[in-house]
């Protein structure tokens, strides 16, 4: 059974339940009050007929004509002995003559059922003209008791239906509207499976229920995993053309020692040194891959390290100036503690500077210094710049700003990638700022590990 078809069985169904506890307590209530009513009525229409009678010492002889009197069309009026024998009968109908009687020396009241038909009957003791007591018992059929109930029943039915077939409507069209927008929502994931293209849902800019909000949810997610897969899709094509240079000398060069390499040593030495150089490479970028790879999806990094955060900068720093005969230089005004993994972090540091001095002949200036709870570390240098249109994309995977420079110093567009998966894996931040032909600065945010400067000081 479908959702929509459930809500409104349920609505429905529980109005009804609703209207059956209602009508029924309207019912009983002035069906109470109702026989109340009327044994009120024929107890004192009793009384009055008691009150001639005590009146009237000589009603035996007259029984007959007092009682008509009051005898009602639609009942009957009896004076029972003790002995349970009826001493007078009036009545009009001669079938209400086998309605039971009872003699009681007490007065009471209550409604019997005769042929299926309610009788309203009142007992009440009078001291008949021998001085024995007697029953006067006045018996009357509830005609109005009944046609008001059956009145009532009727009502109480009509209402119950006008009010229960506009709510079946409302409930119907009201599940409809619920439904809609997630009949919607399986249409369009259906196309997305069918069709394999990310589609979207059509939603107000600012939510305005539950339904919607799904919506918007679904339409993040949509973009999550789009982007997701074309970053995936880019990174498959980058990967190939990156891979498939190298592949591609190496075949060359293999070609040509087969041919003329064996007996021509020039030819042979620089057939040797491009497989090497280009097997060098191809192990350098899928150990890059790898390491990449591994830094996704391990983002839960074991921080468990406390590192001085100052001395493997100055390290980091004195090695590569060494390697590239440059000056690298480190000014800081203490000894700064940050929590991480050591060996990530001087991967940070060498991806970082390298950048610096590849792209730069000037001097290399890294500032460390606290802001606030984190400890930052500005590399600063004085190179050729990036333009501001290529600053979102530095980070993106073999991502180059001019690939021809990028192959000039052996670059393959995926160290500042890993540099920002290291540091978001460690809980910081990486920024940039650069301006053509005056330089760049990279700006480096770790969280300070503060229990170490104070164990220091």
């Amino acid at each position: 059974m479908s959702i929509s078809r459930r809500i409104t069985l349920y609505s429905t169904g529980l109005l009804f339940l609703l209207l059956l506890v209602v009508n029924g307590s309207i019912y009983l209530s002035f069906n109470h009050l109702t026989a109340n009513s009327e044994l009120e009525r024929v107890s004192n229409q009793a009384k009055s007929i008691a009150s001639s009678i005590k009146h009237d010492r000589t009603v035996t002889a007259r029984a007959s004509e007092l009682l008509s009197g009051y005898v009602p069309t639609n009942g009957i009026i009896r004076v029972i002995r003790d002995t349970g024998k009826e001493a007078v009968i009036i009545t009009k109908d001669p079938d209400l003559r086998a309605l039971p009687s009872t003699f009681s020396l007490s007065q009471h009241s209550e409604i019997i059922h005769h042929n299926n038909n309610p009788y309203a009957v009142a007992s009440i003791p009078v001291i008949w003209e021998d001085g024995t007591v007697v029953a006067l018992e006045y018996s009357e059929k509830m005609v109005a008791y009944e046609s008001t109930m059956n009145t009532l029943k009727v009502v109480l039915v009509v209402a119950s239906i006008i009010v229960l077939v506009p709510a079946f409507l409302a409930g119907r069209s009201l599940s409809t509207i619920i439904i809609k927008p997630i009949q919607t929502l399986q249409n369009t994931m259906e196309r997305i499976r069918k069709e394999g293209t990310f589609q979207r849902l059509n939603v107000s800019e600012k939510p305005k229920d539950e339904l919607e909000q799904m919506g918007e949810t679904f339409n993040k997610m949509i973009e999550i995993l789009e982007s997701n897969y074309e970053k995936q899709r880019r990174f498959i094509s980058d990967a190939s053309h990156e891979l498939r240079t190298p592949l591609t000398v190496i075949e060359s060069y293999s070609k040509l020692l087969k041919r003329w390499g064996k007996h021509d040593p020039n030819r042979l030495e620089e057939a040797i040194n491009a497989i090497h150089d280009e097997s060098i490479r191809m192990k350098n970028l899928t150990k890059q891959l790898l390491l990449l790879a591994t830094n996704e999806q391990e983002k839960a990094t074991t921080l468990s390290e406390k590192i001085n955060i100052t001395a493997i900068t100055t390290e980091t720093a004195k090695k590569l100036s060494v390697a590239f005969d440059r000056d690298v230089s480190v000014t800081t005004h203490t000894e700064y503690f940050v929590l991480g993994n050591d060996l990530q972090l001087k991967q940070v540091l060498f991806i970082l500077i390298e950048n610096g001095l590849k792209y730069s002949k000037a001097p290399i200036q890294i500032n460390i210094e606290k802001d606030k709870d984190y400890i930052k570390l500005l590399f600063i240098d004085k190179g050729i710049g990036i333009p501001a249109e290529d600053l979102p994309h530095i980070f993106n995977r073999f991502f180059r700003v001019d690939k021809t420079r990028s192959r000039q110093t052996g670059g393959s567009g995926l160290g500042l990638s890993i540099a920002k998966s290291i540091i978001d894996a460690h809980n910081g931040k990486i920024e940039v700022a650069s301006t053509v032909n005056e330089g760049t600065t990279f700006t480096l945010f770790l969280k300070e590990c503060k229990d170490i400067r104070e164990e220091i000081k």
